[in-house]
């Protein structure tokens, strides 16, 4: 069974510090270290070179073979980049003193010297020359993968690798690495129906780059494949792609004194991948210093992504300022909108100002703005947008107006067959009637909406907002319309979408006055007064969903980025460069949108799947200052198995909730467990009603997906090293090395529980690069498990089906849950079924062990939460 994840947290899942210290790493202590506009060489944390303006070759000194032989690979790479015929030179000489396994390196530059003058055919030559010759086959299947790199190219630039096995004892360890990571990337055909395992594939071989120092620089990445970190990105891995991408920037300018402009602004579109857009606009900010004297409309087309990029942070100020430096004058159609990855033509950038304008200065001031916008002789699309744009601003002064100018450009867009401006015109026409009071006119106009969009232009739907508009069409009407499913879709529209929303007023013209808030005050007042109980519990637990989305600052790693990442492509892939256009149609990404949709179908939660759970069920799920209280249950009939009461309160101790808790309880005569959905409130209301009903059974759920528990005997493991654990051997548990305990490597009982009792060797508030455990060895040595690898290597074959922990773990009490929520998060996500806490361990013997798998264990004292609803 593969991870599941939920929904409450499809974008933001986890905190892990800060967006970019998940995969941070210290100055490097292996390869090129930017010093200034210069650089410093390190072989394994020692300095050998420092570049200086009286830098000469020297031979490497007090170095193994391995050391060594990256020593002239780093040296070779830095010559091949400044064109230095005598550098490279002199490391050709001292390789061919040494030969052995020092041979492949002198092929391998001497070939990339001649490819770099032009001379392909004795390149390749010499690369052949060295296959044929060489009786090694690790060396060879080396100077294969090699080959292929340089001189093989086509369709979607993938490659046909040998796959490698590396060793960190052989030579070329690093170069052996990238090429195994090459072999898996291109391994993924698009529909693949292994594509899930692909992915974790891909993950556990890119894992090592950023936990092994000797993969710290891999030498002539550049020369391997340029293409790598946008392979990686276009997959949706694209804090993998940074890491790359960052080797290659670092050596333009160790080697130029400067990165190369488009390699800064590829950075940046990685950076906006992966939502580190604070380090993108830091990006395009060195690019435009590098950038000095170069033409207006490169300049323009980096301050048009500045200012959309602060537009989409919401500093509307920040925006307007940057688009105050375009040169409209010099404007070239090779720049691309960056919401909609097209050309863009001076009317649609001047539409673009006109919406932080009116974000910064008011509705009077963009409104003057688009006015002065003087149409051509003939018309085109491009050029009625900026008329739609004064209709939207209009709606709110002058509806009348509004709505006449509207429906010219709809009567327009029909004749001239542009259905995406038709489209955007009549949603913004449904809303202009309900201005008008004019309701049954309004609910055509978004009726008709719905079949405009053909197949090439489906990106563009916002069906939040169409039926959004049917909602306040029909609730502003008095009438009692049936809008219920309105709300439904509505809701799994936003759910999904609703980090782009501000793209709305841009992309799609949403009226101004009608905001979000709005939408749930309709919907929820509909709902009550419709007594529509399962559709006022399925809009109040997507609504919490998004936001527990909106509390957590940090955007997913790990396996886990793939859907935020293809949420970044379809909205904001017109941040891309030129050079990433052959991969938009290439099947890295049809790659990425398939395992995008295998997760989205496993982390699914439908509310309505709490009618088949066998026992009583309680949900507090608060609403600005007030809670609504859902219990569920099972023995009811169907009617009324679900209730709910609103209590105006912040408190889950409040009077009125712990009654309602305590009569679900004394309709329960079969003393069965009850179960508390997991938030911060149900963690409130069990410190209160744990004291009260003391020989009531209480447990917690995490998530509404689906149960696919298979009840199986659990077998016992945990980690071997500490001693604590040590004493317990023989006893009915299994003591397995850190490799097997953290996931690096697979144990073949898929039936197991991991016991969790040894301290976090910091103590922290939050999961993050910090956390670790370690102990020692009888042998004296110590070892540790990282929560940074832990993240990476469990997955659906690692993943333990039961995790037992204690106090000692976090090093915090469950009177302090935050961290305890963040641990539970991480494991669930991963796929793990049920989770118990513990204060301590009591005295274990074989039979105690084995009762850790039962929730007795913790009615007392401890805690029980179960990955979905029993």
């Amino acid at each position: 069974m593969k991870s599941r994840l939920s929904l409450s947290i499809f974008f933001s899942f986890i905190i892990l510090g800060s967006l970019t210290t998940i995969y941070a790493q210290n100055q490097r202590n292996h390869g090129w270290v930017v010093s200034g506009n210069q650089g410093k060489l390190f072989i394994q944390g020692k300095e050998q070179i420092a570049i200086r303006d009286d830098f000469r070759f020297k031979s490497p000194e007090n170095l193994s073979t391995n050391q060594e032989i990256d020593y002239y690979l780093m040296l070779g790479e830095y010559f091949l980049k400044t064109k230095d015929k005598e550098g490279i030179g002199r490391v050709l000489y001292d390789l061919r003193t040494k030969k052995g396994e020092y041979s492949f390196a002198d092929f391998l530059l001497t070939s990339l010297w001649k490819q770099s003058q032009g001379d392909e055919v004795q390149a390749i030559k010499m690369l052949d020359t060295y296959i044929q010759k060489e009786p090694n086959s690790y060396l060879r299947n080396l100077a294969k993968n090699m080959r292929t790199n340089l001189f093989q190219s086509g369709e979607d630039e993938k490659k046909t690798m040998v796959r490698m096995d590396c060793q960190k004892s052989k030579p070329y360890y690093s170069l052996c690495r990238v090429f195994r990571l090459q072999y898996y990337i291109d391994l993924p055909t698009g529909k693949d129906k292994d594509m899930h395992k692909h992915f974790v594939n891909i993950m556990r071989v890119s894992s090592p780059f950023f936990e092994d120092g000797n993969l710290d620089w891999i030498p002539l990445l550049d020369r391997i494949d340029e293409d790598l970190p946008a392979k990686l990105a276009f997959l949706g891995f694209a804090r993998e792609g940074i890491h790359f991408q960052k080797m290659i920037l670092d050596l333009e300018k160790i080697t130029e004194g400067n990165a190369n402009e488009n390699s800064i602004e590829r950075m940046a579109f990685f950076q906006i991948l992966s939502g580190d857009l604070s380090g993108a606009e830091e990006s395009y900010l060195q690019f435009l210093k590098t950038a000095r004297g170069k033409k207006t409309s490169i300049l323009n087309r980096i301050y048009v992504k500045l200012g959309a990029l602060s537009y989409f942070q919401k500093e509307y100020k920040k925006s307007l300022d940057y688009y105050l430096k375009l040169d409209l004058n010099n404007w070239s159609s090779d720049i691309h909108h960056p919401f909609l990855n097209e050309p863009m033509t001076l009317a649609e950038v001047k539409d673009l100002i006109s919406v932080s304008l009116f974000k910064v200065n008011g509705s009077e001031s963009a409104l003057r703005a688009l006015q002065k916008i003087k149409d051509p002789e003939k018309l085109t699309e491009a050029d009625i947008w900026p008329k739609l744009r004064i209709s939207q601003m209009l709606m709110d002064q002058n509806p009348e107006l509004s709505s006449r100018m509207t429906d010219e450009i709809i009567y327009m867009a029909q004749e001239k067959k542009w259905r995406r401006l038709e489209y955007a015109a009549t949603i913004l026409q449904g809303y202009n009637q309900i201005y008008r009071k004019e309701y049954r006119k309004s609910t055509i106009e978004l009726t008709k909406s719905r079949g405009i969009l053909d197949e090439e232009n489906a990106f563009y739907a916002a069906e939040f907002l169409r039926n959004f508009g049917f909602i306040f069409a029909h609730t502003a009407s008095g009438k009692k319309g049936p809008v219920n499913g309105n709300i439904r879709d509505g809701l799994s529209d936003y759910l999904l979408n609703h980090p782009y929303e501000d793209l709305y007023y841009i992309r799609n013209y949403r009226p101004i006055a009608f905001s979000t808030d709005l939408f749930f005050e309709y919907a929820l007042s509909h709902l009550r007064d419709d007594n529509d109980v399962w559709g006022l519990f399925d809009t109040l637990f997507k609504y919490n969903s998004v936001k527990t989305q909106r509390n957590l600052k940090s955007s997913p790693h790990s396996l886990f980025q793939i859907p935020y990442v293809n949420q970044q492509f379809k909205f904001l892939s017109g941040f891309g460069t030129a050079r990433e256009s052959k991969f938009f149609d290439s099947t890295y990404a049809e790659s990425r949108e398939t395992e995008n949709s295998i997760q989205r179908k496993n982390e699914e939660e439908n509310p309505r799947s709490l009618e088949s759970v066998k026992h009583p069920t309680i949900f507090l799920l608060p609403y600005k200052e007030e809670i609504y209280v859902f219990t569920f249950n099972p023995k009811e009939s169907k009617r009324n198995q679900l209730n709910w009461k609103l209590v105006r309160s912040q408190r889950p101790d409040a009077s009125d909730i712990v009654d309602s808790v305590k009569e679900l309880v004394s309709s329960n005569k079969d003393q069965e467990k009850v179960q508390i959905y997991l938030n911060d409130f149900g963690m409130g209301l069990y410190k209160t009603i744990k004291k009260e009903l003391k020989d009531q059974s209480f447990v917690f759920f995490f998530s509404l997906y689906p149960n696919t528990d298979s009840q199986k005997p659990l077998n016992l493991y945990s980690w071997k090293c500490p001693t604590n654990m040590r004493s317990l051997d023989g006893k009915g548990i299994n003591l397995v090395d850190t490799a097997y305990f953290e996931g690096s490597r697979i144990l073949k009982d898929k039936e197991r529980l991991h016991l969790w009792d040894f301290p976090a060797t910091t103590n922290v508030s939050t999961l993050g690069p910090v956390l670790s455990w370690s102990c020692r060895l009888e042998s004296g040595m110590t070892e540790e498990i990282s929560f940074l690898k832990l993240f990476r290597r469990i997955d659906y074959r690692t993943v333990p089906k039961m995790i037992v922990y204690t106090e000692r773990v976090l090093g915090k009490s469950w009177s302090d849950p935050a961290l305890h929520y963040q641990w539970m998060h991480f494991w669930f996500r991963s796929g793990t079924k049920k989770i118990g806490y513990l204060p301590t361990l009591p005295v274990l013997d074989s039979i105690s062990l084995q009762s850790l798998a039962e929730p007795a264990a913790y009615k007392e004292e401890g805690v029980w939460v179960f990955a979905t609803a029993q």
